[in-house]
């Protein structure tokens, strides 16, 4: 029987976290002659931030889904049963950010739109697939798990 599992990354360490994996990287080699023991620390450390990500994995034959946790390439995570999955939707919600000057008291506020996808299940229950803040990649992303699944994917956001 061919079984299979469909596996959506929802997020990962942001870019900050990536960005400190690679200076890691970059001491754990300069220190490496003198401290190879503190090297391989540092190693580890930077791959944990390197592979670190949430996601949901969809296992329609078995009708189970798991939303998990992985670092170091190991998913943590419980699995639960479902009856049948209703569809897949769509949502735009907006992210605002403001950033204060540093000599000054003014400030400027950013905002973008998000576009998040969401699994409902038959009894309600619904789970964040993954999100993006372009909304066309993100169709390009849930469409094929769409149709994997024999579900609609409806879009809310007009």
């Amino acid at each position: 029987m061919n079984e299979k599992v469909i596996d959506i990354k929802a997020e990962s360490f942001p870019w900050q976290a990536k960005l400190i994996g690679a200076l890691l990287l970059i001491i754990s080699l300069s220190t490496l002659a003198s401290y190879w023991w503190l090297s391989i620390i540092l190693v580890i450390a930077a791959v944990f931030l390197f592979t670190g990500h949430s996601g949901t994995e969809i296992d329609d034959m078995n009708k189970t889904f798991r939303e998990y946790n992985s670092y170091l390439f190991v998913k943590i995570g419980d699995t639960k049963k479902y009856n049948g999955i209703e569809r897949i939707f769509i949502n735009g919600s907006k992210e605002s950010q403001t950033i204060y000057t540093a000599h000054t008291t003014s400030s400027s506020t950013f905002t973008n739109i998000v576009y998040d996808a969401y699994l409902k299940f038959d009894n309600g229950e619904k789970i964040f697939l993954t999100g993006r803040k372009d909304k066309q990649k993100l169709i390009q992303v849930v469409n094929p798990v769409a149709k994997s699944l024999n579900v609609e994917l409806v879009d809310n956001t007009g």
